[in-house]
């Protein structure tokens, strides 16, 4: 019995490739649909043994595929697949599959499927499978009258393929979203709610991890302790610091205020040696003028009385005319002395 195994999974198709060569068939295999159509143009298998879900046409598309042309429409079919829902049956059933193989079961079923097939094809396991042709009937005593062999029906061309598939696509396309979506979406939250707990026993183990692993929390004896060193020794330093910064602000205050005293003081100081200065020159000069002019008042007085007294030396004696003139030259004298001795003090 020859049997075209349709999978796209490498490791299932060796597999059940194996277990199908353990009951005597010759298998040939191929990884999708459209391989599987192009082995379909040459030698024709006993049965074909096809998953249901595969990349581009799945197993109920392509048995419509396989149907459709006369060639391979007889040939028995049989369904792999994990689904095992009696609407998926059903379906099956009604597409007209020879069989369901479970996957979870194959190794099981798989000879009791064996046996069906045989017994359907009323061949032994290693016979071909007969070319499609009428049987002579047994119950008929005269030969059936000659009748021209049946031409054989053309093979599946890649343009003929190509439309037929264009056109279920566009039939079933939305028929068939609907549930690979709902199947997608089951797998999804089943994997999500795998990892999501997954994730969750794993941070629950690195809590206690870290729980474990973590210093004991301080009694409050450590607090008191910590508390006590605080006070008698950080705090005093602490306020030894900020006694020590603070005195040296006011220090450089103390300073910077002197400086500014002093500066203050001398510009003050030469203000005021200045002023005494010119108070000085000012009284000097005033003095200078006074005596000069009490000088030029007592020599005008005194050329007065000279001249009054030259007037009247005549009638005065002698003796009387030189002690005036003594006293005349006297007061002179005395407000000469007096101006020099002014300008020598000055």
């Amino acid at each position: 019995m020859k049997i075209l195994l349709v999978d796209d999974s490498k490791s299932a198709r060796y597999a059940l490739r194996l277990q199908l060569q353990k009951q005597g068939a010759e298998v040939e295999m191929a990884e999708s649909a459209e391989a599987a159509f192009e082995k379909l143009k040459g030698e024709l298998p006993d049965a074909i043994l096809m998953d249901h879900m595969m990349p581009g046409l799945n197993g109920f598309e392509a048995l419509e595929v396989i149907r459709e042309d006369p060639r391979t429409a007889a040939i028995p079919i049989i369904i792999c697949t994990s689904h095992e829902e009696p609407e998926f049956v059903a379906t099956a059933q009604k597409k007209g599959v020879f069989g369901i193989l479970p996957k979870s079961a194959a190794p099981e079923l798989l000879p009791q499927m064996m046996a069906r097939l045989q017994a359907e094809l009323g061949a032994a396991v290693t016979t071909p499978r007969p070319t499609p042709a009428p049987a002579p009937s047994a119950e008929k005593t005269a030969a059936p009258p000659p009748v021209a062999p049946p031409a054989a029906p053309p093979g599946l061309s890649e343009d003929a393929v190509i439309k037929l598939f264009e056109s279920r696509l566009e039939e079933r396309l939305p028929r068939l979203l609907s549930p690979m979506v709902d199947e997608l979406r089951r797998d999804l939250s089943e994997v999500i709610l795998s990892e999501t707990k997954r994730l969750i026993e794993e941070r629950h183990t690195a809590e206690q991890s870290t729980r474990q692993a973590a210093s004991p929390q301080p009694t409050m004896a450590d607090l008191q302790a910590i508390s006590t060193r605080l006070a008698t020794e950080t705090l005093p330093d602490l306020i030894k610091r900020a006694l020590q910064t603070e005195r040296t602000h006011l220090q450089e205050w103390v300073d910077r205020r002197v400086g500014e005293a002093l500066t203050q003081s001398a510009a003050s100081e030469d203000q005021e040696r200045a002023d005494a200065d010119e108070i000085a020159r000012k009284a000097v000069a005033m003095a200078r003028r006074e005596s000069k002019e009490a000088v030029d008042a007592a020599l005008a007085t005194a050329q007065q009385s000279i001249q009054s007294l030259e007037q009247r030396l005549p009638s005065l004696g002698p003796v009387y005319a030189l002690i005036v003139l003594a006293i005349v030259l006297g007061v002179g004298a005395a407000g000469a002395v007096y101006y020099l001795l002014g300008s020598g003090s000055v």
